[in-house]
């Protein structure tokens, strides 16, 4: 048995989490979410809450799952810097997992594992009329990128789309609209990752923005004027 800690506070709310891992199966057994605006005050809160509802401490955990990006600069952010910060002090694997590795799982579990050989995008809105869009073949990713609206459009294809907010599902009809996504589906990519010893640098890992900040865009206009 191993223990599994789980973060996610890229979109408007996120959520942490402990997963026991028995066998081929990670059981959610603690979860806490995290209003956007209150993800930073309540997260150690919430973490020291969930080690409590599961009886487990810092010590027994066997890795630290984290989705990286894409989303809110500051959420990832807070996310990233935690996990780190845990793996670190606990000497512990970090695994590293894409929000819209999280999105597009969500297609595949629904038509089982017969589907896997498809190829799937998975869509999240990136503001400014702009769409942060994944591609995945089963467990593979082909490519994560941001496109303006049009782009993603044409990119998309016949192929199947997965989407969880309004304004893509209005942009895209035809794409299939799931809930949000967080630390559940994310416990069953962190068990796959796990076994097959899929892990990240913790010194080098970054956020997946996808987007650059506005305020380095910012530095670079000033450093080539």
């Amino acid at each position: 048995m191993a223990w599994l800690l789980l973060l996610d506070t890229c979109g408007e709310g996120g959520g942490v989490g402990l997963a026991r891992v028995d066998g081929a199966t990670a059981a959610l057994v603690a979860e806490r979410l995290l209003p956007g605006r209150e993800t930073q005050e309540r997260l150690m809160s919430a973490l020291d809450e969930v080690f409590a509802e599961a009886g487990v401490t810092g010590s027994d955990l066997d890795a630290i799952a984290v989705v990286h990006g894409p989303g809110s600069f500051t959420g990832v952010r807070i996310g990233l810097a935690a996990a780190k910060g845990l793996a670190d002090a606990l000497d512990v694997p970090l695994i590293a997992i894409s929000r819209l590795e999280s999105l597009v799982s969500r297609w595949y579990a629904a038509r089982g594992p017969e589907s896997l050989h498809e190829t799937v995008q998975a869509w999240l809105d990136a503001g400014r009329g702009d769409v942060f869009v994944g591609r995945y073949r089963g467990a593979v990713r082909e490519e994560e990128v941001m496109l303006p609206g049009t782009a993603a459009l044409a990119a998309a294809g016949d192929g199947p789309v997965v989407v969880m907010e309004d304004r893509l599902a209005e942009l895209l009809p035809r794409a299939l609209r799931v809930s949000p996504v967080g630390v559940r589906e994310a416990s069953g990519i962190a068990l796959r990752k796990l076994v097959a010893g899929e892990f990240a640098d913790t010194a080098l890992l970054d956020a997946n923005y996808l987007r650059v900040p506005d305020a380095e865009l910012a530095l670079r206009a000033k450093q080539c004027a």
